[in-house]
């Protein structure tokens, strides 16, 4: 059994998107697959024991990379399952956060049960805790069959059916199977990060930063929105840094993907405040696709607190960024994380984050207290702040954050907004749904109740009541 002291990281200073299990959707094949054994009498008998489930752990990166591990394992007749009926499981682990590890470590305990109360015969953990602690997992872990890193997640279908007894007919398809709804789905655009943050552990578990090919993009974009995508939501560590390393860069994907007929939203997540250009601020404010949304974790303000963190701005350009950005961009809602109790925070510098919390004002917040991750520059940094005072500091700025939000959502109220459904329940006659200004998992939603289920993907509502997290509002 794995002991989890002494091997696992202890920053968490990042939420976790959740869970998301093989049934909790419906799996569509972005790009058709190869036909060739269709008609193989082995390959029929095959396919019946050929059962798989994959279980995703923290952030949509991952999500995305689960989705190519699944089109893998359909490519070569597996048949994706709940996880009770399957042969085989694959874990996808996030290696990136104390709560994540521990996540991921009792995911995999609980699933090796079924080893002895379901058909579950073989155990794969692969992603970013894999990728961290390869020989520690493979020493301390007998329950799991396989350990697979980042590097080698191209070729899980085909180790599947090797443990399973199978033989390998040649490399895995890579392509994606939409295990979420179809009508807003991720876009990964890169890979990687550069920025060597003090308390991040990105570069080391994912790499450096690598674009993915436009024409590569365009294609998964096209599949996608031809398979009922209404919202595309680009991600990577770094958005903003799309093309730096030799391709065309971020404003052209966005004006690229304009052509794309029954796409509506363009969505853009985990930018970084260091790398906008006056290029993509007018491609942002200028293309009607992309919705005036942006995902910005600026971590703190304080300066000294940001050259501790590796974040290199500074205060006073963070700052005109953002008004620019909103003089930009009519309607912005601006979305960030931050750090509290950051090694060698004192009362002062955390004044500055607050005084610029109630500046911004921003409309969308998460906070998270810091801990030290293993490995990282910041784990060594002298000065730790004690962790009342850092729960003291938290609970006042997220105090101020909810007066914040209140204000903002009152605001709302009589306002009319195009509202992306996701989740009809017609037997309360409960829509469910964002609107531009709520990305999906990590931000609020809005209830309608109607008499008739809509047909579309997208209705007119008026706001009429508000939350502190959700949105009531009436069909248009």
């Amino acid at each position: 059994m794995l002991e989890m002291q002494g091997v696992l990281p202890s920053l968490s200073y990042l939420g976790i998107a959740g869970r998301l299990r093989t049934d909790a959707g419906p799996c569509i094949p972005v790009r058709s697959y190869p036909s060739g054994n269709a008609g193989d009498s082995r390959f029929l008998s095959e396919k019946k024991l050929k059962t798989a489930a994959v279980v995703t752990l923290g952030c949509p990166m991952n999500q995305v990379d689960s989705e190519s591990i699944m089109s893998g394992l359909v490519s070569r007749g597996f048949e994706l399952v709940p996880e009770t009926d399957a042969r085989v499981i694959v874990v996808n682990t996030c290696g990136f956060l104390e709560d994540a590890c521990r996540e991921s470590i009792d995911t995999i305990l609980e699933l090796a049960e079924l080893k002895a109360s379901g058909n579950l015969e073989r155990l794969v953990v692969a992603g970013c805790l894999a990728q961290r602690y390869p020989d520690d997992l493979g020493r301390e872990l007998p329950e799991a069959d396989a350990i697979v890193g980042l590097d080698e997640r191209g070729g899980i279908a085909g180790l599947c059916e090797s443990l399973l007894g199978f033989s390998d007919p040649g490399p895995d398809v890579f392509s994606r199977v939409v295990s979420g709804p179809a009508h807003s789905a991720y876009l990964k655009i890169a890979e990687g990060c550069d920025n060597r943050c003090t308390y991040c552990t990105i570069p080391s578990i994912r790499g450096p930063y690598r674009s993915r090919p436009v024409e590569e993009i365009l294609e998964d974009a096209g599949s996608l929105v031809e398979l009922g995508a209404r919202e595309l939501i680009l991600i990577a560590q770094d958005t903003t840094c799309y093309g730096k390393d030799g391709g065309p860069p971020l404003e052209e994907l966005l004006d690229r993907l304009q052509v794309f007929e029954g796409l509506e939203w363009v969505r853009i997540m985990y930018t970084h405040p260091d790398h906008f250009t006056d290029f993509l601020v007018e491609a942002v404010s200028g293309n009607p696709k992309v919705i005036p949304y942006l995902d910005i974790p600026v971590q703190h303000f304080s300066g000294r607190v940001l050259r501790r963190m590796g974040r290199k701005g500074g205060p006073d350009r963070l700052h005109r960024l953002l008004e620019n950005l909103r003089e930009k961009i009519p309607g912005l809602v601006l979305r960030t994380s931050l750090i509290v109790g950051f090694p060698g925070e004192t009362e002062r510098d955390f004044e500055e984050l607050m005084d610029f919390v109630e500046d911004v004002r921003f409309e969308r917040l998460g906070a998270f207290k810091f801990s030290p991750e293993e490995g990282t520059p910041a784990a060594r940094l002298p000065g730790a702040v004690p962790a009342e005072v850092a729960s003291a500091r938290y609970d006042r700025l997220m105090e101020v954050q909810s007066g914040i939000i209140r204000a903002f959502h009152d605001s709302l109220i009589g306002r009319e907004f195009r509202m992306i459904i996701d989740e009809i329940d017609e037997a309360s006659h409960a829509v469910r749904g964002r609107t531009y200004m709520d990305a999906p998992d990590v931000d609020c939603t809005v209830s309608v109740f109607v008499d008739t289920p809509p047909v579309e993907e997208f209705m007119k509502i008026k706001i009429v009541s508000a939350g502190f997290y959700d949105l009531v509002a009436q069909p248009l």
